[in-house]
This record gives C-alpha cells, sequence and structure tokens, in this order.
C-alpha cells in the first residue's frame, strides 16, 4: 500500500537498544527461535559426576594433592605449601604433607591456589551458573530470579554431590511496589503494597526457599518510578530479622543508602552514584556494620564498556559461550553513563573506614559476562583504593561471612571446606590481573572442563534477491521474496503475550496483548527474507530497513535476526502514534548484526503490560 508524501512524519533514526529476546512463530516456527534462544535462557540439565572429567591431577572421588604452591587462604597468602583434598573437601594445608599413597599430584610451582570465587551479586537464569564456574566462579549470590532457578539449586546444595555449575544461594522474589524496579522484566512479582502485607510477604519468601530478603528503594531509574517508602521498607528489615534472615537493600543514592543504614539493612547491594559521602556519612556506614557490594563493573559498563570487551579477546574468549558474549556485547542506553569518579571514591572511602567490601558482577548486564565479570570487579575494586590481597579477600571470605553461608565453608582454604579452588599462574595478591591466569578449577574436588560450547555448524546462505520491497501488503501476508510473516510471542519462554496478524486495506494489523510472567515479554509479528524461516540471506549489500507505520502511540522495538542466532537480537526502538510516518534504520546501527546472514525481522510490543495496535506497510531491505 503507497500513500501520499504528505501523509508521512519526518525520517525516524531512534538510537534506544531495549533488551526483547527470541521470539515464536505458530506451529512449526517455534523451533527456530527455540534454537536462537537456547543459549541464554534454556534451564541446563544436571549432568553426571562422569562428566566432570577426572584427568591428570584429579581421581575418581574428589581426591588429589597440589604441591609447592602458593596458597592464598581467604586471608593471607601462604608461601610453598602443599594442599591435600580428600573426597572433595580440603584435608590438610602446610608444608611438607605427608600425601597419601596413590593420590593424584599437581605440580603447584609458580602458581597460587585460592578458594573458588564468590560473586557476592548475579541474577541466575539459564547457563549462568556453568558459565561462570568455567572463569573460577564457583559460588554465586543472586539478588532476584525465578522459583524454579531457586529450587533447583538449593536441591543441588543438599543433594551436597560435585557438579559442573556454580553453587546458588538466592533472595529469590525481591520487595518492590507495583510498577517499582524489578517489575518491568515481564515476571509476575509479589508486590509488597502495604505495610501490614509485610509479615505474610517475607513468610512467603522464606516458605519458597529465599535465602535473604532483597529490598529494592529505586526513585530514580526512570521517570515516574514508583518505589517503597521507608515504613515499608523499615517494616521488611524487622520481619527479615525477626526470622534470621539476611536484609540487603538496592540503592542507587547516597540518602537512601544512609536511611536504609539507620534502619538497620545488613547489606547494600550496589554503591550510590550520585554524590561522594562526607566524612560524618561515612561514620554511619562504619558504626551499623553494613556491608556493601559496589558493582563498580556494571556502572563502568554504563560509560566505558571497553575493558571488559578487551578480557573478552585471546585464549579467555574462547571459553565464552554464546550467552555471556551476547551479554558482553549488548549495550546500555547512552544516557545511563555516568563517571565513574563518585563510586570509585565511595568504595576508597569505605574501604579506608572499615567498612567491609564485597566483589559482585551484576551480571548479565549488559556489557557484563557471567564469571568473566567478576575479574574485572576485582581489578576495580584495586583501582578504587584496595590492594590486590584485599580485592581477593572481597571476592572470597568476606562474601561467605557477610551471608553467612554455612558449612561446609566456603571462602576459604580451613580444613574441612568444600574444595572448590582455582589454581592461577603468578601472585594475585601483588597483581590482581593474575586470576585470568586460570590453568584449573575445581568444583568439590573435581576438575572443571574450561573449554566453552562447540560452535555452530557452517550452513548455505542465499544469494540476496533483486527485489527490496519485502511487503506491501497488497497480497495480503505474501511476501515479494522470502519465507513470509508469522506470529512470535514470548509464550515460548513460558510467557503470555498474544498477537495477531490481520490485513486491512492493503496494510499488516498487529494487535495483541502484553502480559507478566515473562523475564522479558514481547509480542508482535516476524519476517523472514530468506528461503525458509530463519534460513539465512546475504544481504551485506544493503544499507538500511525501511518500513512505514502507524498505531496507538506505544514504543515499539524492531529485532535483526543473523548470524548464529544466539544471545539476545540487536533491537532498535521507534515510536507508532496515530498519523503514518516513516522509519529508517541503517543495518549497521543494529549492534552486532551481520548483513551477510539476515534470517528475520521481528516488529514487536514489549513492557508495560496491555493491550496494543499498530499497522506496517511498505517493509523494505534495500
Amino acid at each position: 500500500m503507497t500513500h501520499s508524501p504528505d501523509s508521512s512524519k519526518a525520517h525516524s533514526d531512534n538510537t534506544l537498544d531495549d533488551v526483547p529476546s527470541g521470539g515464536r512463530v505458530l506451529g512449526f516456527l517455534v523451533a527456530f527461535f527455540a534454537v536462537m534462544i537456547a543459549g541464554l535462557f534454556a534451564l541446563p540439565t544436571p549432568t553426571e559426576e562422569s562428566q566432570v572429567a577426572a584427568g591428570d591431577g584429579d581421581s575418581a572421588d574428589g581426591s588429589f594433592a597440589i604441591l609447592g604452591v602458593r596458597a592464598f587462604d581467604g586471608e593471607k597468602m601462604l608461601t610453598e605449601v602443599d594442599l591435600l583434598v580428600t573426597a572433595g573437601r580440603i584435608a590438610a594445608v602446610g608444608p611438607g604433607l605427608e600425601i597419601p599413597e596413590g593420590v593424584a599430584r599437581i605440580d603447584g610451582a609458580g602458581q597460587t591456589v585460592m578458594p573458588g570465587l564468590i560473586d557476592a551479586h548475579v541474577h541466575s537464569w539459564g547457563s549462568a551458573r556453568s558459565d561462570a564456574v568455567r572463569f573460577g566462579v564457583t559460588t554465586m549470590l543472586d539478588h532476584f530470579t525465578g522459583l524454579d532457578e531457586v529450587t533447583a539449586a538449593r536441591q543441588d546444595r543438599e543433594a551436597g554431590g560435585a557438579t559442573d555449575r556454580s553453587d546458588l544461594f538466592s533472595a529469590g522474589t525481591l520487595a518492590t511496589v507495583e510498577g517499582g524496579h524489578g517489575t518491568q522484566y515481564g515476571v509476575a512479582v509479589d508486590t509488597v503494597d502495604s505495610v501490614e502485607e509485610v509479615p505474610e510477604w517475607v513468610a512467603a519468601r522464606i516458605a519458597e526457599g529465599s535465602d535473604w530478603i532483597k529490598i529494592v528503594v529505586e526513585p530514580g531509574w526512570r521517570e515516574g518510578i514508583n518505589t517503597l517508602d521507608m515504613e515499608r521498607v523499615s517494616a521488611l528489615i524487622r520481619e527479615a530479622h525477626a526470622r534470621d534472615v539476611l536484609a540487603v537493600v538496592h540503592v542507587s543514592r547516597l540518602d537512601d543508602a544512609l536511611a536504609v543504614t539507620e534502619l538497620g539493612a545488613d547489606g547494600l547491594v550496589h554503591v550510590w552514584r550520585d554524590r561522594i559521602p562526607t566524612a560524618a556519612e561515612v561514620e554511619v556506614f562504619k558504626a551499623s556494620g553494613i556491608f556493601v557490594i559496589p558493582t563498580l563493573v556494571v556502572a563502568e559498563g554504563m560509560a566505558d564498556p571497553s575493558p571488559s570487551m578487551a578480557m573478552a579477546e585471546g585464549e579467555w574468549g574462547t571459553r565464552l559461550s554464546d550467552a555471556q558474549r551476547a551479554g558482553l556485547n549488548q549495550r546500555f542506553p547512552a544516557e545511563a553513563a555516568l563517571p565513574m569518579d563518585v563510586p570509585k571514591e565511595s568504595v576508597r572511602l569505605l574501604y579506608e573506614a572499615g567498612v567491609p567490601i564485597l566483589a559482585g558482577s551484576d551480571a548479565p548486564n549488559p556489557a557484563t559476562a557471567m564469571g568473566l565479570s567478576q575479574h574485572r570487579e576485582l581489578a576495580l575494586l584495586v583501582e578504587s583504593g584496595l590492594s590486590p590481597l584485599a580485592a581477593l579477600v572481597a571476592g572470597t571470605r568476606t562474601p561467605a561471612v557477610a551471608f553467612k553461608l554455612g558449612g561446609p565453608a566456603r571462602g576459604t582454604l580451613e580444613v574441612g571446606a568444600i574444595a572448590d579452588l582455582v589454581l592461577v599462574d603468578g601472585d594475585p595478591s601483588l597483581d590482581i590481573a593474575a586470576t585470568r591466569r586460570l590453568t584449573d578449577v575445581f568444583k568439590a574436588g573435581r576438575r572443571i572442563n574450561l573449554a566453552a560450547s562447540a560452535s555452530t555448524a557452517e550452513e548455505i546462505v542465499a544469494a540476496a534477491p533483486e527485489e527490496t520491497l519485502l511487503s506491501d501488503f497488497e497480497d495480503g501476508l505474501k511476501t515479494r521474496y522470502g519465507f513470509g510473516w508469522g506470529e512470535t510471542t514470548d509464550s515460548i519462554r513460558g510467557g503470555a503475550s498474544v498477537a495477531t496478524l490481520t490485513v486491512t486495506d492493503g496494510a499488516l494489523v498487529v494487535t495483541g496483548e502484553i502480559k507478566a510472567g515473562a523475564m522479558f515479554p514481547w509480542a508482535g509479528a516476524v519476517v523472514f527474507p530468506g528461503p525458509g524461516a530463519m534460513e539465512p540471506v546475504d544481504l551485506s549489500a544493503r544499507s538500511e530497513l525501511r518500513f512505514r507505520v502507524r498505531g496507538d502511540g506505544r514504543t515499539y522495538t524492531a529485532m535483526l535476526f543473523s548470524g548464529d542466532m544466539t544471545g539476545i537480537p540487536p533491537t532498535r526502538t521507534f515510536s507508532a502514534d496515530g498519523e503514518w510516518q516513516t522509519v529508517v534504520f541503517a543495518l549497521d546501527s543494529f549492534n552486532r548484526a551481520d548483513p551477510s546472514t539476515v534470517r528475520g525481522v521481528a516488529f514487536t510490543a514489549g513492557n508495560p503490560s496491555g493491550s496494543f495496535r499498530f499497522e506496517l506497510d511498505d517493509v523494505e531491505i534495500r
């Protein structure tokens, strides 16, 4: 369908990147999207112990010895000692140990053995636990995830056997309000809407298996956001303590951090970014006994992701899964970037005052990767005034103590502790970058395979057609080339959103409803320019995606599927009001897209929940 020039609006080239994920097409198209998002969201199947391969230096029952090694024991560095592991537990540490006959031995000369790292702030799902352990993170503290993940993690811990995944402790569902931070992901969240609801709310979290209570005080991440008032925050802290669990609080402003500290919060799970505290304000934190997880790496990723990207090069890059690489390649909106001087100086002041500092990455936020980002966090703590030795403590013993992880002990090499171990070249107490020179990781005494999963096989890529116009909808849903149109919704990930496609007056009409229930809800239309659904076509000679749109005033997302179809597809956002407008996106503005293997283009609605309606016409890749 064509329109006269006077009916169009000005050219639109929006720049914000959203983070919807994957899609579903009716019937047989489901499988193609399932492959695309499997790297990020498919829950791993527990593996048999035999899959954690035993080789030189470990035995079938998780017993081995490391000889003549430098050892960081969670607090201090020991030189030239032996370490004996028996049945997945640390049996002895010291010089000249008598090693039982038949126990496998590792030459530790020039290396350092240390407890497995503890990432004190993650959000875990999908392959997160198996991705993190390959980078030496053997325990993760999760601050918001689904109940299924919490249940599976607890079952793994209680089973007590060796696995090829990090152990996970979690707050489960966070405490927020309707429309508050934590509700924007489409997951159904049990909000705290009154003080009277607090006891029942906390009891429900503990019954679900939450290991502590996570509270959100966030009035500023977007305009008009709702947040908990201090009366409810105080009630949540008191109720958590009455049930003998910790209460930690998400903050982004110093005044909020001070307020919740005075209410008795046990920990802050971010450091503020608005101003540097005065000496009197630092004393408030010191006197309270509160701990702080700064998550500097995610703040840095908002401003300058290049240090994290540099870590993904070389040998380490070969260990990255598709999910980890996808996370690193995502970007925050440009307006999220703030200078790092406030958080770094705040951390320095807190550390010098004796406030416990815990290392946590907040992965998998944009520009982060599970496991890998914890090593960048350690470096940022050093840049903020901690010694390398203090940074190691922040990434091992301190989180275990602060979160009362209990037996068997973690973050230490004491006798009886779980043998979650990292072996690195060099001395990380002198050079924190040595933690990146991993030579071995052991989970409960079993060696972890550090290799990432194999890449996808090569496939035939169709040549580009001469035609550039995909659809003008004069013949219904038929396309000038390619496989055609279909519906896509979040139901493939357990969501409930719906979409319907019809053609009216020579335009595609997309209607539906976004419903809570998926981590990233979406619904809309997808078109495949290749010969089959998700089959690639070479459009490298083309430069732009062009289409006409009008709608209900919502903001919508264009997703470009290309390449190996793993990770979150690159996106651009556009508005659709009541008048027809032409939207043009340069193909190279879809970050990480590969125009030589274009597989599909989706046009979707996302949050907030509710009904939507938009119309498309003259969809063209030229």
